[in-house]
């Protein structure tokens, strides 16, 4: 395998994750400006680098020497090989794992591990300024919409219905649907984007342009400093960057659920001291209008259950 086939096969963030500890210097300033925001290492030339990093042209240089990369172009071509890795390593790990019965076991077993792992990491990295600010923002909001493309569409519906849940007039919608609601957008809403890994393009700029006409955005992805961050008013991340690394597409969906429960619940305490007026009329109807209830017990055999038939002396008894 040639040189350029190895750099290919490495995950360029984690290899200097990995080489942090150790640098100094020059080449320590730009590896934590690398690690702290990657995503926006794509769109800047190596004259932005030294100035984000506070360091001279040929200490990039020597930084990307130092972890294997000839130059500043295979660096950038290496991190956007480890973002655009970022779905695929769910499946990567998990192959080959439901063979049998003992594999399924062990196949549920890793997965609801990953899950732990994912909520735990969620708690330490929830900035809570950023959800006072994006809940303050939804209290005080005419309308809320949340959108989302492909799968990112199923937890935009679900943190809708959270919302509603908490008292507040929101609902889910594509970007093909936002394009057309957009049109009345004002600066009283406010429009939620989700993205898995705060790349997809129509949702972007659809914030973009609800931004535009005033409106409030809100942008939630498992990772912080993503593409979508840049169209937020309120960015928020449900997982680390490393977390988010090894995998979102089994991963994402409880994070950004979690995410949607704090912020039901903070506008719910936040506009009706935890009471939103309708609710209880409403749990009220659906129990008697949508609810089936339990099937009626058969009708009990006397015999069965050890009981005599009624004798005359008990008849006689009961007439005294």
């Amino acid at each position: 395998m040639d040189k350029a086939a190895r750099l290919r096969s490495v995950d360029c963030l984690t290899m200097i994750e990995q080489r942090l500890p150790a640098l100094s210097g020059a080449s320590r300033r730009v590896a934590d400006a690398i690690v702290r925001d990657p995503w926006a290492l794509l769109g800047m030339t190596i004259y932005d680098v030294a100035a984000m990093s506070g360091v001279s042209l040929p200490s990039v240089t020597r930084f990307c020497r130092a972890v294997g990369y000839p130059g500043f172009r295979e660096l950038v071509q290496g991190i956007a090989q480890s973002l655009g890795r970022i779905d695929s390593k769910d499946l990567e790990s998990l192959e080959g794992t439901a063979d049998d019965q003992n594999g399924l076991q062990a196949l549920a077993s890793t997965i609801i591990k990953r899950q732990i792992e994912a909520l735990q990491t969620t708690l330490q990295a929830l900035d809570f300024d950023q959800i006072n600010r994006a809940s303050t923002a939804i209290a005080n909001a005419s309308r809320v919409v949340v959108i989302g493309h492909g799968g990112a569409y199923v937890p935009a519906l679900g943190m809708a219905i959270k919302l509603n849940w908490g008292g507040i007039a929101a609902h889910g919608a594509t970007p093909d649907e936002f394009s057309n609601i957009v049109i009345s957008t004002s600066k009283n809403d406010v429009i939620i984007g989700i993205s898995h890994q705060g790349r997809s393009r129509d949702t972007i700029e659809l914030l973009r342009l609800a931004r535009q006409f005033g409106a409030t955005t809100i942008g939630i992805s498992t990772v912080p400093h993503s593409p979508l961050a840049a169209v937020s008013d309120v960015s928020l991340a449900v997982l680390s960057p490393d977390m988010a690394r090894a995998g979102t597409f089994f991963l994402a969906f409880d994070t950004l659920m979690v995410m949607a429960d704090i912020l039901a619940a903070t506008v719910a305490e936040r506009k009706w001291n935890g009471a939103p007026p309708n609710r209880p009329d409403t749990v009220e109807w659906i129990e008697t209008n949508l609810r089936v209830g339990p099937l009626p017990l058969p009708k009990a055999d006397p015999a069965k259950r050890g009981l005599r038939k009624r004798s005359a002396n008990d008849e006689a008894l009961e007439d005294e």
